[in-house]
Parts: structure tokens; C-alpha cells; sequence
């Protein structure tokens, strides 16, 4: 006697992993064609040649496709029990803008729950997530921190060097001078700064950009003093998603004071920090670019094999 019950769920455990099988079997809408020679040329490759590596740099001109090639290799990692998968645009337009073409080919995605809470499909390795940069890089992240961090398999970053800028960001403290923090950082280095110059320290105290560095030996000896000042104050929105971040870290860190902000910086990346990014399988970073990747291997620490090797389109013709 025949049983059809294994018959059924062989026949719907068979997903497939290769991309352009995956996007030939999607339940697209009517409008939507086949994959262009350069979509079909880098998915090849990477299902091929570079799905295992664990960074990866892939770069086509703008209006090539990348949305569409990011969402089919995060897909077949799903189709491959490889999740969660994580898909981070630079901003909140392009999240919804990229959901929307997700819907349109039938490729499954979520967004972060309207609470702020991460989904459980996501979790699960049931759709992809697509959300902004922010919600992964900021000391208060939904996806934890160092050990605690979310783990995920696969994680894109699309349009990699605008998303550069969010993360420093995160990475920094920027305290406007609108702040009783910087008038209390300008009291405890104003010794410092009045070294440096008198007429550029009085430039700071009337509010101009003029800017000065706060000395390492200072800072070093003051090192105290500065985070009993954060500490009280952390609660300040200059502050609360940046504290977490730095407040282990002081020495590794910079500072500048101008009269129109305090900005502090770590010369030394921690990113291991945000363990969703640092510990996932793969990274993949996706640019229409050919803008300087040194920071992609100094503040993300991607390998630099991938920035020397990045993936493209073999027919593509680059401009300077």
C-alpha cells in the first residue's frame, strides 16, 4: 500500500536553494519579467562560487537590481534551514520601499512589530526582516548586545556606504551645546583648550564652529571626572544610545569640543559589540559605488580579501 503521507512531506521539504530556481518558482505578479544578465550573472556566481564565504562585497551600478539579488540570497539561505536573515536598508524610506518589492516578487518578509518588538517568523528562519540600519546599531538595540545579540545567519547591508555614515554615528557622542553636559565638559578641559588658543577658545564660548581637541593626557587624567558627568546624565537623548557603547571604553576614545557641540568618537572600533552583525554567517555589503572600502575592514571588520575581491558583474563598464 502506497503512503501518501511520506509522499507529501518529501515532496514539501524539497525548497529550492538556488536563486534563479527560487525566482523561475515565485508566485510574481503579472508586471514583473525575468532576472536581468547582471542579476542572473551575480547570483550565479555567489550560489556557485561565494556562498560560503563569510564577507562579501557586491557592487553594480545604481538601477541594476541589487534590492532584487540581496532578497533571493537571503531567501535561499531560508530555503537552505540557514536563518534567521536579516536585510538593513540606510533609512526608513527604502525599508518600505524594499518590502514593497519584496511583496511584488512573492519573496516572504516581515518588518519590526509596530511595538518595536523583533518577529517571530524572522526569528524563527520563516521570512526575511527588512529594517533600517538604526535598529540594529544604537546601544539601546532591540537585538541586544555583545553576548546577549540576536543571532542571525545571514545579514545584507543595502546601499553599504550610506549606512556607513549611521553606523559612526552610533559608534559617536554628540552633545549640543543647548546641553548643561557641555558646559560642564567645557568647564572641566577649558584649561586645556585655552592652551591651544585663547582667540579660538573665546570662537567656541560665542557658539562659532571653531574647533578644538581635547588632549589624550587630559582626557586620560579626566577620564573619571567625564563619566561621572555622562553617567548622571545618560538619560539625555544626546546620550542614552550611545552610553551603553562607550562607557566600558573611554580610553579608546577621542574627543572635540566646538561651540557648537561636544562630539566624542572611539579610534577603536567595537563592533563586535553589535553581535547580530559581527557573529552572522555571512555578511554581505552591497554598493553601487566604487567609494573608498577602508572602512569596511577597519570599522566593520570585514575580511580584506572581500574588499579586494568584491563581486560584479563581469560585463559591467565602471566610471571614475
Amino acid at each position: 500500500m502506497v503512503d501518501f503521507n511520506k509522499r507529501r512531506a518529501g515532496k514539501g521539504s524539497e525548497k529550492k536553494t538556488d536563486p534563479l530556481e527560487i525566482y523561475d518558482s515565485l508566485d510574481r505578479k503579472s508586471e514583473t519579467g525575468p532576472l536581468r544578465p547582471a542579476q542572473a550573472q551575480i547570483l550565479s556566481d555567489w550560489y556557485s562560487q561565494r556562498r560560503d564565504d563569510k564577507d562579501l562585497i557586491i557592487k553594480l551600478h545604481t538601477g541594476q537590481g541589487k534590492t532584487l539579488i540581496g532578497l533571493l540570497i537571503l531567501q535561499s539561505r531560508l530555503n537552505e534551514g540557514r536563518g534567521p536573515a536579516l536585510y538593513l536598508c540606510p533609512n526608513i524610506y527604502l525599508v518600505h520601499q524594499t518590502f514593497e518589492q519584496a511583496n511584488k516578487f512573492g519573496i516572504r518578509c516581515c518588518l519590526v512589530e509596530s511595538d518595536g518588538q523583533i518577529p517571530y517568523d524572522f526569528l524563527n528562519g520563516n521570512k526575511i526582516l527588512i529594517t533600517h540600519i538604526q535598529k540594529v546599531f544604537n546601544g539601546l538595540t532591540k537585538f541586544k548586545l555583545g553576548s546577549q545579540s540576536i543571532q542571525v545567519d545571514t545579514v545584507i547591508l543595502d546601499d553599504s556606504h550610506a549606512c556607513i555614515d549611521s553606523i559612526k554615528d552610533a559608534l559617536s557622542l554628540k552633545i549640543p551645546n543647548a546641553s548643561p553636559v557641555y558646559n560642564q565638559f567645557l568647564a572641566l578641559f577649558e584649561s586645556d583648550l585655552k592652551n591651544q588658543g585663547e582667540g579660538s577658545f573665546l570662537e567656541i564660548l560665542n557658539g562659532e564652529r571653531t574647533t578644538l581637541p581635547v588632549p589624550y593626557w587630559s582626557w586620560n587624567e579626566k577620564q573619571s571626572d567625564v563619566l561621572n558627568i555622562l553617567s548622571h546624565n545618560k538619560e539625555e537623548d544626546s546620550i542614552k544610545f550611545t552610553w551603553p557603547l562607550i562607557k566600558d571604553n573611554l580610553e579608546n576614545c577621542q574627543a572635540f569640543i566646538s561651540g557648537q557641540e561636544i562630539e566624542i568618537t572611539q579610534y577603536i572600533g567595537t563592533i563586535w559589540q553589535f553581535g547580530t552583525f559581527h557573529n552572522a554567517k555571512q555578511r554581505i555589503l552591497m554598493s553601487a559605488t566604487t567609494l573608498d572600502d577602508s572602512f569596511f575592514i577597519k570599522g566593520l571588520s570585514i575580511d580584506a580579501q572581500a574588499v579586494e575581491k568584491p563581486l560584479m558583474y563581469q560585463k559591467e563598464k565602471w566610471s571614475g
